[in-house]
């Protein structure tokens, strides 16, 4: 096919402190065997050298497009390259992170072959040296509805496969209208439970074509804080959603995640400095929980009191 003719493929990129990772996963965006593509390095007021790395990239390769913003986070960031972006498919990649060359190509294939508005393919845990850190699962290779795919998100092993958005391509209309919450952590979850909703397949393919590089700072290792409870926020918004379409299983298993971080957090932080922040989603939770007949709800309201008491 005339690389001309074919749809556009935008692949966003938030940098922040990536000064060290940075050629590699620009390098391997750019080294896609789908090129008819664009890359948005989305600068987020990076500290170091990240920036003028991304002005020399943008020098060197046409498709690079490169926008310097205040620092916002990496939901912000993807947001801003959201708002610029031109292709008709949208992608992520983070900047510590790489992609094999054919990823692109391959989602691309099988999000088309039978009309899907999103694909996903398999991940690696690697270290810096892409020595992997642990052996997941395979996925299944499936189409399937947002039914199927809710239940994935919450009982497939290693299920964050299905949650994240740096190892999949999506129809440009799942974003209208959706953006990633910004300030947030577990932005993700939230993403995923909007956008799911909207498609009317999915398509996954189960081979690794996405190297997701572990940090020691990173998200996923960072301290319990009171950031924490948007991770409470997705699932109860989670669990109203599933309540809405006549899902209990599902609902379940949203609520139990919520009761379980919302645990965690009283357990981690201050919970008297914290409390206007902490007792409306105890509250929350825990009556979501009432009314499910769950008497767990009382042990968390009892547990919430003994941490605010300092016992």
């Amino acid at each position: 096919m005339d690389v001309s003719a074919r749809e556009k493929i935008t692949v966003i990129m938030p940098v922040y402190k990536a000064e060290k990772y940075l050629a590699r996963s620009v390098e391997s965006v750019l080294a896609q065997t789908y090129t008819n593509l664009e890359l948005i390095l989305v600068d987020d007021g990076s500290p170091d050298g990240s920036g003028a790395l991304c002005e020399d990239y943008a020098a060197r390769d046409s498709r690079v497009r490169v926008i310097h913003r205040e620092n916002g986070g990496a939901a912000a960031a993807r947001n801003t390259g959201l708002d610029a972006a031109v292709g008709d498919y949208i992608a992520f990649v983070d900047a510590d992170d790489h992609a094999a060359p054919e990823m692109l190509e391959r989602l691309y294939a099988a999000l088309t072959a039978g009309g899907a508005d999103m694909s996903l393919c398999g991940v690696a845990y690697v270290d810096g040296e892409d020595r992997p850190l642990m052996d997941l699962p395979p996925m299944a290779a499936e189409v399937v509805g947002p039914k199927e795919f809710y239940e994935r998100m919450e009982f497939a092993p290693e299920r964050w496969r299905y949650i994240v958005p740096w190892n999949r391509l999506h129809r440009r209309a799942l974003f209208d209208g959706v953006r990633f919450r910004e300030g947030r952590i577990y932005e993700d979850e939230i993403l995923a439970t909007e956008q799911t909703m909207l498609c009317r397949s999915i398509a996954v393919i189960p081979d690794v074509l996405y190297y997701d590089v572990r940090r020691e700072a990173s998200v996923m290792t960072s301290p319990v804080s009171l950031k924490n409870l948007a991770a409470v926020e997705a699932f109860t918004e989670r669990y109203d959603f599933y309540r809405a379409q006549g899902w209990p299983d599902l609902a379940r298993s949203a609520l139990r995640r919520a009761y379980i971080n919302l645990w965690t957090v009283l357990d981690k932080v201050d919970v008297p400095a914290g409390r206007a922040e902490i007792e409306p989603w105890v509250k929350a939770v825990a009556g979501r929980m009432l009314g499910r007949g769950d008497l767990r709800a009382l042990w968390l309201r009892l547990h919430y009191r003994r941490r605010l008491a300092g016992r």
